[in-house]
């Protein structure tokens, strides 16, 4: 997701900067793919009037402090599902900056998809204007900071928590050999995630940054006077597939 952010920016006539040092072989094919101009971490902050943070969930906070501590003044983008405590420890961390809240809805943008850039809090028109014309589109949301991970973690609760329930599902149905008969019902309203029994494995891959995101959205439903309790349970999911 980050580096396809990035490519969108630089496409818009950005120059965008990234720190290879620690990165995989992976990372530095997708930044060279996206135009990225690479550099060291001290480099990129004091160069840059603004920066983006997307990244998986447990690591949001520790890069606000990385970045926070270099006294960086610009405009900094947390484009992460948290929670509002993890929202005001990374603000806290980029005191003498400008926080803006963000959320990421829909795939790595390209052509053809939908991908939504949620914005809340303050100088939300700038980085809009970032993105005008990309394939990222930009809505803001509110303008207070925490708006935008909000409307991020309330999709994502129903989103990726049917996708949760399918896992169950899927190991319920194989457990009696009927499989075949919950693919049957697939073609039913709302039932697709039903269509495809190898969705367990295939959410391996994310089951480790979406457990943690599964955290954040507890957080945010106990903030809101709101039960838990069931997101709570559902995050067992990915921690097995994990």
């Amino acid at each position: 997701m980050g580096s396809r952010l990035a490519a969108e920016l630089v496409a818009a006539g950005n120059e965008v900067f990234w720190v290879p040092e620690g990165r995989s072989p992976a990372s530095s094919e997708r930044a060279a793919a996206a135009g990225l101009t690479g550099t060291s971490f001290a480099d990129a902050v004091g160069r840059a009037e603004l920066v983006l943070c997307s990244c998986a969930p447990q690591g949001a906070v520790a890069i606000a402090r990385q970045v926070g501590a270099t006294g960086f003044t610009g405009l900094y983008v947390d484009a992460n599902p948290l929670s509002p405590s993890s929202l005001a420890e990374a603000a806290e961390a980029l005191a003498a900056a400008t926080f803006v809240d963000a959320g990421v809805i829909g795939p790595p943008p390209i052509a053809g998809s939908r991908t939504d850039l949620l914005l809340a809090g303050p100088s939300v028109e700038v980085v809009a204007d970032l993105f005008t014309g990309t394939a990222v589109s930009p809505r803001v949301v509110g303008t207070t900071v925490g708006a935008a991970s909000a409307a991020k973690s309330a999709f994502a609760l129903y989103n990726k928590g049917k996708r949760a329930l399918a896992v169950l599902a899927f190991g319920l149905a194989d457990h009696h050999g009927v499989t075949d008969a919950l693919v049957a019902q697939s073609t039913r309203k709302q039932a697709g995630d039903l269509g495809d029994p190898s969705l367990p494995e295939d959410l391996r891959k994310v089951a480790w940054r979406w457990g943690p995101e599964f955290d954040e959205i507890a957080e945010t439903l106990t903030a809101a006077g709101l039960d838990a309790a069931p997101i709570q349970a559902l995050r067992e999911v990915w921690t097995r597939l994990s």
